[in-house]
């Protein structure tokens, strides 16, 4: 059986583990918080944005020929994974790169997690980029006119970002959505009317002939490489709600089961008390006895 000492040590060291815990759950649940307002308050603007982009008649797209909106064979794929900076989320990172595609493709990692990944794992990282907490809208630009680059020089042929799909604090699951080229926009609009719980009937196409300022082209490039600006931030802002919500379901796990482990521990450490005290007492006892 165990010594005292040894036990009571493992408690106070059980016990710092479920304070640290405890601090670092409440810190992660006041992010977690902020990072979910921003992810659900920013949709709107990406649901009407698309609907703008849906109202624009398919003939003027394709007799624009802008090069987001062109199909292209499926040749050098680049898949954008947007990791973690820092650990303890449980098992969110390993998730991720469980869905990572199968073959011979390029990638972005976003996050020191991934990048690590993706280097052990020996696959074509073209570059890695970091995003505090708070993903500021021009940290985003740096990602968009790097893929831009590649994509419109022909050294990729499309742009696939791969990253943790918030639903609620419990819920998330590993995503892989298409940013380049920009294709069966009437299916990803109908997609995020569902996520955001609303009706086809709230968003009533116009069928009017729209005159268009300056002219088509100039509209319809400011256009796309706006959604693709806020398509990316805001799946980086979804990425980092679930990472926050994770964190902190990971930290409250981790204190649940330091406070059980100290409770067993005590009961232990009471066992080992009341074991010494009885020997005590049998020693004396016996001692007396001889005496007699």
């Amino acid at each position: 059986m165990k010594g005292l000492k040894e036990v009571k040590n493992r408690i106070r060291a059980v016990d710092s583990v479920s304070k640290i815990a405890q601090a670092m759950q409440l810190v992660a649940a006041s992010k977690m918080k902020r990072a979910q307002d921003f992810a659900i308050g920013s949709r709107p603007y990406l649901l009407h944005l698309s609907e703008i982009i849906c109202c624009l008649s398919e003939k003027k797209i394709q007799k624009n020929k802008h090069p987001f909106f062109i199909p292209r064979e499926m040749g050098k794929r680049c898949i954008i994974v947007i990791g973690t900076d820092k650990g303890l989320c449980g098992v969110l990172n390993n998730a991720l790169f469980k869905s990572i595609p199968d073959g011979k493709n390029y990638f972005i990692s976003v996050g020191r997690k991934a990048m690590q990944f993706l280097s052990r794992a020996k696959h074509s990282l073209l570059a890695n980029f970091s995003i505090n907490d708070r993903v500021q809208y021009h940290e985003v630009l740096g990602i968009c006119d790097f893929i831009s680059q590649l994509y419109l020089n022909g050294e990729i042929d499309s742009v696939e970002v791969l990253y943790q799909k918030f639903v609620n604090t419990l819920t998330y699951a590993p995503s892989l959505q298409r940013m380049l080229p920009m294709e069966g926009f009437h299916d990803v609009f109908n997609q995020m009317l569902k996520l955001a719980n609303l009706e086809l009937g709230c968003f009533q196409r116009d069928i009017r002939g729209l005159l268009f300022e300056p002219d088509v082209g100039q509209i319809i490039d400011h256009i796309a490489k706006i959604f693709l600006k806020y398509n990316l931030h805001q799946v980086l802002l979804e990425a980092k709600a679930s990472e926050h919500s994770a964190r902190m379901v990971a930290m409250k796990n981790a204190m649940d089961n330091a406070e059980s482990l100290s409770q067993e521990l005590k009961l232990e450490y009471n066992k080992v008390r009341q074991y010494a005290i009885t020997n005590e007492i049998m020693e004396l006892a016996a001692s007396a006895t001889k005496n007699d």
